[in-house]
């Protein structure tokens, strides 16, 4: 058990922890290591002597405070100089008025004493009998008691605004119901573009195309009657219908004429040809510049035009590398190198 410090002897001395024989367990022990460690010798530089601390009261004493060099004095005279005159004219010529009305004490006035009549002294009977009777002198109202009123608030009278008029009632006209044609049309190509049926829908666009000859969506309906062949496989009922379609400025009237064209490839190869040729003078990039390349290319090769298929499929490898004929397209040129 720690002794506490007043249970120590007297007698014995107190030895600081520097001083503690190195050693031991207790607590005590370990503080003089490292107090120990914290004092070594040399850790800390010695102080000033006498002499030095002299020295330096004297100089503290004789030091004066370092003026303003001399060519700085005539510019601080005249920069005080300028200030003040340009208070003065300030506040002379009203620069300084919000100041001076923010700053000035408002007068109260003073409070006017109310005058009091004195009592009349009573004179003796005689005296009033024997008196002339003097006027009563007039005495002035006293004046009321002056008092700060503020001035009633000055309410703005705005002005009220005539009354709006009421908005004349709008006729709804009811919708237009679609017409029989719109109505028949979106019929069938829900069928085809939405359902898929292309038996349903080809019949349905020839029930149309019946009713309605020369219809505002005739081509429409025609081109539809189109997609719907190629989806039966009817290659030659989608065929004369192509070449019954004129092709003009519709805006899938490149990709028809491709279609055409593949379509002939398989019997007629000289309008199959001219069918391909159109087509890569109006497109000049995507699937159907591949796909109207790779035609007529064939159609060259069936006519026995090798240099102008030659030419066609180079033309598709450096265009389209990795087309889905490219690699047709190499073998075919790698064949018929030793004949060109």
């Amino acid at each position: 058990m720690k002794q506490h410090a007043s249970d120590v002897e007297p007698d014995v001395p107190i030895l600081r922890w520097r001083d503690r024989p190195p050693g031991g367990d207790a607590d005590e022990d370990r503080a003089a290591a490292l107090t120990r460690d914290a004092l070594a010798s040399g850790a800390f530089p010695a102080g000033l002597d006498d002499r030095e601390l002299a020295a330096l009261e004297a100089r503290l004493g004789t030091e004066r405070r370092a003026r303003p060099p001399f060519w700085l004095r005539p510019a601080i005279v005249a920069a005080l100089v300028s200030i003040s005159v340009a208070s003065v004219m300030g506040y002379e010529t009203g620069w300084f008025a919000p100041l001076r009305a923010r700053l000035r004490f408002r007068a109260i006035p003073p409070a006017v004493p109310i005058p009091t009549a004195r009592p009349k002294a009573r004179p003796s009977r005689p005296a009033v009998e024997s008196a002339r009777p003097a006027p009563a002198p007039v005495v002035p109202p006293a004046p009321p008691p002056t008092t700060v009123t503020e001035p009633p608030a000055r309410k703005l009278a705005l002005a009220t605004p005539p009354p709006a008029p009421a908005p004349a009632p709008v006729e709804r006209s009811e919708p237009t119901p679609a017409s029989p044609e719109i109505v028949e049309l979106e019929q069938a190509m829900s069928l085809l573009r939405g359902k898929h049926d292309a038996p349903a829908a080809l019949a349905a666009l020839d029930e149309y195309i019946a009713r309605f000859p020369d219809g505002t969506l005739a081509r429409e309906a025609r081109v539809a009657r189109v997609d719907a062949l190629l989806m039966l496989d009817r290659a030659d009922d989608a065929l004369r219908a192509l070449e019954e379609l004129p092709l003009d400025a519709h805006r899938r009237s490149t990709e028809l004429q491709l279609i055409r064209g593949e379509l002939r490839a398989r019997t007629d190869c000289a309008h199959a040809e001219a069918d391909f040729t159109a087509v890569l003078a109006r497109v000049q990039a995507g699937a159907l510049e591949e796909r109207a390349l790779y035609g007529r290319a064939v159609c060259r090769s069936t006519q026995g035009n090798t240099g102008g298929a030659a030419d066609d499929l180079r033309r598709y490898i450096d265009r389209f590398p990795k087309g889905a004929h490219a690699g047709w397209a190499h073998r075919w040129l790698e064949s018929t190198k030793p004949n060109q």
